[in-house]
C-alpha cells in the first residue's frame, strides 16, 4: 500500500484536501484509488464527526477500498460507506421507498425474460391501436426503457436517443415503472430513477442522508449518466459541498449507458470546483505512456488544459516493449498469442488478451483451446445458470415473498431444467388457496407429491429451513455438505461446481460488509446487484472485451483485432472518422494499452470473418506504422 511518505505533490494535495467541492483527474495508473481511501482514512482518524460515502461503479471496486481502509484503520468502522450507486440507491428504496409506494420487500430483475413480461403488461393497459408507429416487438422497447431511465426521463424534453419523441413513449414508460413499483419487482435502471423521484418528492429524506455523511466521493465519476448525475446533485445541492470527484474523461468510454463528456462540463457548472492533475503513471514504461498520449491527443472534446501524461515506471529489458505484428488469419493471429507467451516463459495469470467485441474474443479462444492453451473468456453474467443454483435462489425469493407470482414461475421453470418434471402454475394456485395463500408451501406441496424421487434431498433442505424455520444460513451451508456433492453426482451437474465457489464467494463478500446476521432481503439484494461471472482457473490466459478491463491492469497485455471496420468499428465510422463515436473508440484504445505494466503486443489480421481489412487507423495515430 501506498503511504504518506511516497506521494507526489500532487497526490498528497488530494489526500491532504478537506472540505469543499474538487475534481481529480487522475490518468492511468496515477495512484487513484490509494489517494481515495488514504483521504478518507485521514479524514476518519482527524475528525471524529466526519462521515464518508463513496460511490463507485463496481461492487468489486467498493470492496478494494473497504478492505484498505480497514487495514489502515486496524477495525471495521460504520463512519464510512463505500458502495456503487445502485447500492446505495436499493438501500435508499428499502428504508424510504413507501412514501412513492414502493415496500420494502421488493425484488430486483435480472432476467430479461421477466422485464419483457412487465413490459407486455403495460403495453396492455395502453390503447396502442391509436399509435400507428407502435413496435410489433416489444422486447425492442427494453433498449428505449433502459434508456429512459438513464436520461432522467421526464415526458417534457425531447429524448436525445430519438429525432422525435413518439407520442406513446411518456405513458409506456410511466405504466411500466407503476407497474414495477405496484408489483415489488425494479430493474436496474429504475432502482436510479425511483430514488430520484423519492428524494424530489421527499426533501426530509434528502435532509436526512445529508446529516449522515459528512463528506461525498465519486469514483470514475466521468462513467456516471444523467440519472446518477441527478441523484448526486440531489444529496450535494450546494456549490461548496465536501464532494470529492476523481474522473479522466480520456477514460470515458461508456456513451452506450449514458455517459457523456458533458457530464464533467456540468460538474464544472454547478460547483465551486478546484481542480488537481495526476498525469504521472505508476503503471505503464514510457514506450506506452507515448503511445498514449499521441493516441488521445487526436481526440478534440478533451477537456482543456489537460496535461500529457508521464511514466514514472522503468521499462522491462527482456522484451520489447511494444511490439506489432499482423497475420493472414484471426486463427494465426490467435495462435501467435499463445505460442508468444511460451516462447518467452510467461505466466498465463499476468497475460491479458483484449478486443473490442465478444466475438472476435469468442473466435480467439476457440483457436486458442484448438491449439492446446488454457484459455478463459469472460462474461458478464448478473444471473445462475445452473438449476440447481437457481432453485436455491428462488426459494429464498420465494420465502421472503410468499405471494409473488413471477419468483413462482422462476422456481417452477428451474424445477423443470433440473428435473424434467413440470410443476403446473394452476395446480400450485389451486393448492395455494388451501393454505392460506403461501406460494412456497404450495409448491412443495405439489412438488412432493409428483416428484419421482420420494425422498429428493433439496425438497427436505428447503422445507425443513425455508419453509416455517426461514434459517437460509443452513442453506447456503449444505452446498459444502457431502449430500450436496451426492445429489449433483446423481443429476451429473458438473458445471454446478463452478457456480456454487461463485456463491460461496459472493456470500462471503456479503457477510464481511453486512455480518453474519444479515436480513434475508439485505441479502437477496446484495446478491442480485452483484456479478455472477466465474472466476479464471488458477494459470488461465484471461481474455476479455477493453469494457470489462478497465480498472485492471496486466503485466503484459495482448490487444488482437487492430484492423480498420473492426477497431474502430464500421457503426463509429460511419459518422466519420473524426465523429464523436470514433473518439469513444480512441478511448477504448487509450485504456486498452494503458492496462500494460510491462509490455504491449498489437495485432491484426488481413481478414476477419471473411472480410478483408486494413490496418486499423489508431495504429498509425501512435505512429506504430
Amino acid at each position: 500500500m501506498i503511504e504518506y511518505k511516497d506521494l507526489n505533490p500532487n497526490q498528497r494535495s488530494a489526500a491532504d484536501w478537506n472540505d469543499g467541492p474538487l475534481l481529480v483527474l487522475a490518468g492511468p495508473g496515477s495512484g487513484k484509488t490509494e489517494i481515495l481511501t488514504l483521504r478518507i482514512t485521514r479524514l476518519l482518524q482527524e475528525n471524529k464527526l466526519a462521515a464518508v460515502l463513496g460511490l463507485t461503479f463496481t461492487n468489486k471496486a467498493a470492496s478494494e477500498m473497504r478492505e484498505r481502509i480497514d487495514q489502515r484503520l486496524g477495525k471495521y468502522t460504520d463512519r464510512v460507506r463505500l458502495q456503487t450507486f445502485h447500492k446505495f440507491a436499493a438501500e435508499t428504496l428499502s428504508q424510504h421507498g413507501s412514501h412513492i409506494g414502493l415496500r420494502p420487500d421488493f425484488n430486483i430483475l435480472n432476467g430479461r425474460e421477466d422485464r419483457i413480461a412487465f413490459l407486455e403488461d403495460a403495453i396492455r393497459d395502453l390503447p396502442v391501436n391509436k399509435y400507428p408507429d407502435f413496435p410489433e416487438d416489444p422486447s425492442n422497447l427494453l433498449g428505449l426503457i433502459d434508456r429512459l431511465f438513464s436520461e432522467s426521463y421526464n415526458g417534457n424534453r425531447t429524448f436525445s436517443a430519438l429525432e422525435s419523441t413518439p407520442p406513446w413513449v411518456q405513458p409506456l414508460f410511466e405504466k411500466y415503472y407503476q407497474l414495477l413499483i405496484s408489483e415489488r419487482h425494479l430493474d436496474f435502471g429504475s432502482l436510479i430513477f425511483l430514488t430520484k423521484q423519492l428524494l424530489i418528492k421527499k426533501p426530509e429524506i434528502v435532509r436526512l442522508i445529508r446529516r449522515g455523511w459528512s463528506h461525498i466521493c465519486v469514483d470514475e465519476f466521468q462513467d456516471t449518466n444523467q440519472a446518477q448525475y441527478d441523484l448526486l446533485r440531489l444529496i450535494t445541492p450546494k456549490r461548496t459541498d465536501n464532494l470529492f470527484v476523481v474522473a479522466d474523461d480520456d477514460q470515458l468510454i461508456y456513451q452506450w449507458n449514458g455517459a457523456s463528456t458533458q457530464r464533467l462540463k456540468n460538474l464544472q457548472r454547478d460547483y465551486e470546483l478546484h481542480t488537481l492533475q495526476f498525469p504521472e503513471s505508476y503503471r505503464c514504461p514510457p514506450e506506452i505512456i507515448n503511445l498514449a498520449n499521441r493516441l488521445i491527443e487526436k481526440n478534440r472534446t478533451r477537456l482543456t488544459n489537460r496535461r500529457e501524461l508521464v511514466s514514472l515506471r522503468k521499462s522491462c529489458d527482456s522484451i520489447p516493449v511494444v511490439r506489432y505484428r499482423h497475420f493472414t488469419s484471426l486463427k494465426e493471429e490467435a495462435v501467435f498469442v499463445g505460442e508468444d507467451i511460451e516462447k518467452h516463459g510467461l505466466l498465463n495469470r499476468a497475460c491479458a488478451v483484449l478486443g473490442r467485441t465478444n466475438k472476435l474474443l469468442h473466435c480467439t479462444v476457440r483457436e486458442l483451446s484448438n491449439a492446446g492453451y488454457d484459455a478463459f473468456l469472460f462474461q458478464k453474467k448478473r444471473e445462475f445458470d445452473s438449476p440447481l443454483i437457481n432453485i436455491l435462489v428462488e426459494a429464498l425469493r420465494l420465502t421472503h415473498l410468499r405471494h409473488d407470482r413471477v419468483v413462482l414461475g422462476r422456481l417452477c421453470r428451474a424445477w423443470h431444467m433440473l428435473t424434467g418434471e413440470i410443476i403446473e402454475m394452476n395446480a400450485v394456485d389451486a393448492q395455494t388457496a388451501l393454505v392460506g395463500g403461501d406460494f412456497l408451501r404450495a409448491w412443495l406441496n405439489i412438488t412432493n407429491h409428483v416428484t419421482i424421487q420420494k425422498d429428493n434431498c433439496l425438497l427436505r433442505i428447503i422445507q425443513n429451513h425455508l419453509l416455517d424455520r426461514m434459517d437460509f444460513r443452513q442453506i447456503i451451508n449444505w452446498l459444502n455438505e457431502d449430500e450436496c456433492q451426492s445429489f449433483k453426482n446423481q443429476y451429473m451437474l458438473e458445471s454446478t461446481e463452478e457456480e456454487i465457489n461463485t456463491w460461496l464467494t459472493l456470500d462471503q463478500e456479503i457477510i464481511a460488509e453486512h455480518g453474519t446476521n444479515v436480513p434475508l432481503n439485505t441479502y437477496l439484494h446484495e446478491l442480485d446487484l452483484s456479478s455472477k461471472s466465474p472466476s479464471p482457473g488458477q494459470d488461465a490466459l484471461q481474455c476479455m472485451t477493453i469494457h470489462q478491463a478497465k480498472g485492471l491492469q496486466f503485466k503484459h497485455v495482448y490487444l488482437i483485432g487492430m484492423a480498420q471496420n473492426l477497431f474502430p468499428s464500421f457503426r463509429a465510422l460511419q459518422s466519420g472518422a473524426n465523429g464523436q463515436q470514433v473518439e469513444e473508440e480512441r478511448r477504448s484504445c487509450f485504456v486498452a494499452i494503458t492496462r500494460a505494466q510491462n509490455t504491449l503486443t498489437l495485432t491484426r489480421s488481413e481478414e476477419y470473418f471473411g472480410f478483408p481489412k486494413q490496418p486499423s487507423q489508431f495504429l498509425k495515430e501512435m505512429q506504430i506504422m
